[in-house]
């Protein structure tokens, strides 16, 4: 099977191969029975209906258990529009659309609060509440009884737009149709936004410390995964013509993520081969109907144990998250480095951090200027990564403020931070695991990129040449970082030292004026430190401003112009490093009786 994935790979990426299956479904659908085309219909439909929890779950990382609630929302605002109000269907949908993806950034607020299971059982509320609406409202939806004749090819009363439309040209609208939405989540897994779902889904600390902003992305996420549910129900709805609260209920919501992981998440070949299958399976398994729970748990169990990934796991190699014509515009691009630039003064003044009674910082205060290495020190626990969350956005501080080049940032989100070019790295670096070198780095220029979310959904020439650009700096920045042999490699095959490294490169790709290193030579061979120190002196040399926290104490020497020791929150030493080895109050509370700790 390894063997089959590549040539299958290289098949279904293929626009040729693609518009070969589209022309073969489109003129093959005369020959086919009316049973068959509808069943295709249905295909068509619940592959749109897949895309819409691949992109909140698969791309974003959102469970939801409610999902149905959207897909009806389509399909009741659709129908009633069109039988009730008689507004024409090529107008009805969309409308759908829209309150299905206003439903969904609704939810998003409440739903950003919380987490897994929580995250679960809120989604599964909302779809619990839709049903219970749709089923009591009976002056609008027909309660129980329904919502019967809205039109429908299988009625012969659907018209769009003065045209009447037999079952066979309907599917031929939705062959259309969901052709047109597979090729936007092709090129929204492959631009600026895309990687944003993937990045918050990974971590959202990780996310907002290179500026991309959790809230505003997740609300992006539902707003787009309930308007594409939107649409598949509002094509359901004219599809079938009659409309009751059984069609979505939780069973639904249970269908289509089943498929969805069956399919594997984040693959959006996957999702059609699976979607495919479990249309037509129950028309050949109609004794286990009562049983239809069982299945699909047996199904999931089966997937998850054996193929984690999902039919599109094993069938293809994974996607790629860049395009390729911006990689190839690129090549013909200068690389060239971020351009140096006099930074801005960061100064912390009298800033103190409690957690209930215990006080993590006690009245800090320290300045790092433009084209300086100040190095922060002391024994664990000292409050050396606190302070750093505190610049960085991550803790609000109890008193005292942080001021960055004239204006104060003291509190705000770590992403509006990243947004003032103050940029931090962590302990233990926070990238995305199956992402390239290259696409992990790209993220880092996420809010610099300008192009309009429509150029990157369409894949136009402003949102291409834009990635481009930075692509040519990214090659830069690899060679600076030596990551240029490993560019393609994803980042989970990559020993850690890479890794930090890659971290490093992406803050770079920020273009940040100040530098929060936190340990970045933790865990690193004496070359790997070798080669850290001098892109930290590179920098140094672009005129930022670096705040840098190790414990290797002659990784130190010949590196950082100043020094501040840290010892249970408060600041015991200020001034180079020289001085601090002869301080005794340093060497009482870090560094010992021997001048050198390597901790």
């Amino acid at each position: 099977m390894t063997a089959l994935r590549a040539p299958l790979s290289r098949i279904v990426a293929n626009p040729w191969a693609q518009a070969g299956l589209a022309l073969l479904l489109l003129l093959g659908c005369y020959g086919l029975s009316s049973g068959t085309v509808q069943i295709l219909s249905f295909v068509l439909i619940g592959i749109i209906f897949a895309q819409s929890i691949n992109l909140l779950t698969g791309l974003a990382g959102q469970i939801s258990l409610g999902h149905a609630g959207f897909f009806g929302i389509g399909a009741y605002g659709a129908g009633i529009l069109a039988k009730t109000h008689g507004l024409d269907v090529a107008l009805g949908v969309p409308c759908a659309m829209l309150l299905a993806a206003a439903a969904g950034w609704l939810l998003s607020f409440p739903a950003g609060r919380v987490k897994d299971v929580y995250l679960a059982m809120m989604t599964l509320g909302f779809g619990m509440i839709f049903f219970e609406v749709v089923r009591e409202w009976s002056g609008l939806t027909g309660g129980t009884m329904g919502l019967p004749g809205v039109p429908s090819p299988t009625l012969r009363t659907l018209r769009i737009l003065g045209v009447k439309l037999d079952g066979t040209a309907y599917f031929q609208l939705l062959l259309a149709i969901t052709a047109l939405v597979l090729l936007l989540m092709r090129n929204l897994t492959q631009s600026r936004i895309g990687r944003a779902f993937f990045a918050i889904h990974t971590g959202e600390v990780g996310a907002g410390s290179i500026g991309i902003p959790p809230g505003s992305t997740k609300r992006l996420a539902y707003a787009l995964s309930g308007a594409l549910a939107g649409l598949a129900g509002g094509l359901y709805a004219h599809l079938v013509g009659y409309l009751g609260p059984e069609s979505f209920g939780l069973t639904r919501s249970i269908e289509v993520l089943v498929m969805a992981i069956v399919g594997g998440l984040g693959s959006i070949a996957g999702q059609v081969l699976s979607v495919t299958l479990f249309t037509f399976l129950p028309e050949r398994l109609q004794v286990f109907a009562e049983y239809q729970f069982i299945v699909y748990g047996l199904i999931l169990t089966f997937s998850l144990v054996v193929l984690p990934r999902g039919i599109g796991g094993l069938l293809l190699e994974p996607a790629r998250f860049i395009r390729p014509r911006a990689l190839r515009a690129a090549a013909a691009l200068p690389a060239a480095l971020p351009p140096a630039e006099g930074g801005g003064v960061l100064e912390v003044t009298g800033v103190t951090m409690r957690f209930g009674g215990l006080v993590a910082l006690n009245d800090v205060s320290l300045t790092l200027a433009p084209g300086r290495i100040t190095a922060l020190i002391g024994p664990n626990g000292s409050g050396k990564s606190t302070l750093v969350n505190v610049i960085s956005g991550l803790y609000r501080p109890s008193a005292g403020r942080v001021v960055f080049a004239g204006h104060d940032i003291t509190g705000l989100a770590d992403h509006q931070v990243a947004a003032a070019r103050v940029v931090r790295t962590f302990q233990d670096p926070r990238l995305v695991p199956h992402f390239t070198v290259r696409e992990n780095l790209l993220l880092g220029a996420h809010r610099l990129q300008r192009h309009s979310a429509l150029a990157a959904l369409l894949g136009l020439p402003a949102a291409i040449e834009d990635e481009a650009r930075h692509l040519a700096t990214i090659e830069a920045v690899m060679a600076l970082t030596n990551l240029t042999e490993v560019a393609d490699r994803v980042m989970a095959t990559l020993p850690y030292g890479t890794r930090r490294m890659a971290e490093v490169g992406r803050a770079l790709l920020a273009h940040p004026l100040a530098v929060l290193l936190d340990e970045p030579a933790a865990g690193l061979s004496e070359a790997e430190m070798e080669r850290l120190a001098q892109v930290i002196r590179d920098m140094k040399a672009m005129g930022l401003a670096i705040l840098l926290i190790e414990h290797h104490m002659d990784f130190l020497d010949d590196l950082v112009d100043d020094v501040v020791v840290l010892d249970s929150g408060r600041v015991i030493y200020r001034g180079d490093i020289a001085g601090m080895r002869c301080d005794r109050e340093v060497i009482a509370a870090y560094l010992g009786t021997e001048e050198t700790v390597d901790a």
